[in-house]
């Protein structure tokens, strides 16, 4: 079998997870005959068991890139590439709609992945934001029609894609995100400590949040559950690590109206690369989001150890072990329900232990390896 991967975007430095594809496409390359497409980036990966990779030039103009990835496309092509894998970009994935529906005649296959509810109201002012939104919008519908099939996980968000934008279920791959368990993994409690005093100078318990600072991350959340440490005078402290977003500005302020830096710290963007040691030392990981799909962040942190709790929204349902959804999953119209359980977790050793546990062995399921070979099978059945 013969793929080619369009990966968006890879920066050393770059917070996004995007940084975890490559490690994915290393193993990939062990069973498939693959070729990689690089849309931005600041230097060439090293992927290891790759055919050929190609990088679009950023001095590239729009069009010039979207006629590059045409000319890749049938150049590959002829190589005997059968199926065109693009993840998350509609820049990526509208040039090959193209070469393979309108010039190829539909000889190979597209496949889009697409995981996430967008909960954004559209708002029709004409201002560059919400035109943006709106042209982007159209896009994801024009491809949605043009690709072969729609490569989305896990199986509520297939629900939701044939929900929502009517895509048939045979047109839907079921694939999931993986994790690489060599560079997210738990610490022992004695390495946790240490970790704690030498990263953020504390012996507390810590609440960790990742993720954009935007409201619909639940970005707002933060502050009250830090009112609620304060006001009850708890060893806990939480760490908030975030991509700059539309709440950034009003974190900071009510951090410091509301006196809460001894309970609330802002600790900016952490590249992907440095990330593993925040997971490593945290005790809960907060997922306020009002809207996700299938969040790395989720399995970075059950990875790690560290439960996480969050609102029953996109695919967390079927990620979170069985056994732990009564006490971490909360449903996405109780704020305070959510608010009132950090503190119920956090206070709660024994119960926060059982939960470690239970969310490191259902992380086990999506190790690198086990997700390769699920990408296999369903790419095979093409």
């Amino acid at each position: 079998m013969k793929v080619c991967y369009v990966l968006p975007q890879y920066y050393k430095n770059s917070a996004e997870n995007f940084y975890h594809i490559i490690n994915f496409l290393s193993e990939l390359g062990k069973k498939v005959e693959l070729y990689v497409v690089i849309e931005h980036c600041d230097i060439t990966p090293k992927i290891n068991n790759t055919k050929e990779i190609f990088i679009l030039d950023d001095k590239l103009k729009s069009v010039s890139r979207f006629a590059r990835l045409i000319s890749i496309y049938f150049v590959l092509y002829k190589k005997g590439v059968g199926i065109f894998f693009a993840r998350s970009s509609l820049t990526g994935v509208l040039p090959l709609i193209i070469a393979n529906r309108f010039l190829n005649f539909g000889r190979a296959n597209v496949v889009f992945w697409s995981c996430g509810q967008d909960v954004v109201p559209l708002l029709f002012f004409p201002n560059k934001k919400n035109i943006k939104r709106l042209v982007s919008k159209l896009l994801a519908w024009f491809a949605f029609k043009g690709i072969n099939f729609l490569a989305t996980g896990p199986e509520l968000m297939v629900d939701y894609y044939h929900q929502y934008y009517k895509i048939p279920r045979n047109k839907m791959l079921t694939l999931y995100n993986d994790i690489s368990t060599e560079r997210f993994y738990p610490l022992l409690e004695k390495e946790k400590l240490i970790s704690k005093e030498i990263i953020l100078d504390t012996s507390k318990k810590v609440m960790l949040f990742v993720h954009t600072f935007n409201k619909c991350r639940g970005t707002d959340l933060l502050p009250l559950i830090a009112k609620k440490i304060k006001d009850n005078n708890l060893n806990v402290i939480i760490a908030a690590i975030g991509r700059p977003g539309d709440y950034s500005s009003q974190l900071d302020q009510e951090i410091k109206a509301n006196n809460l830096q001894d309970y609330l710290i802002n600790l900016g963007e952490v590249a992907n690369k440095d990330i593993v040691k925040y997971y490593q030392l945290a005790d809960l990981f907060l997922i306020p989001s009002r809207g996700e799909g299938f969040p790395r962040v989720l399995l970075e942190a059950m990875a790690c150890g560290c439960p996480a709790l969050v609102f029953e929204v996109g695919g967390v349902a079927n990620i979170l072990p069985d056994n732990t959804i009564e006490e971490l999953l909360i449903p996405l119209d109780n704020e305070n329900k959510f608010v009132e359980q950090s503190i119920k977790l956090i206070n709660d050793q024994k119960l926060l232990a059982q939960l470690s546990k239970y969310s490191y062995q259902k992380a086990k399921q999506y190790k690198t390896e086990n997700i390769v070979y699920m990408y296999v099978d369903q790419l095979s059945k093409i």
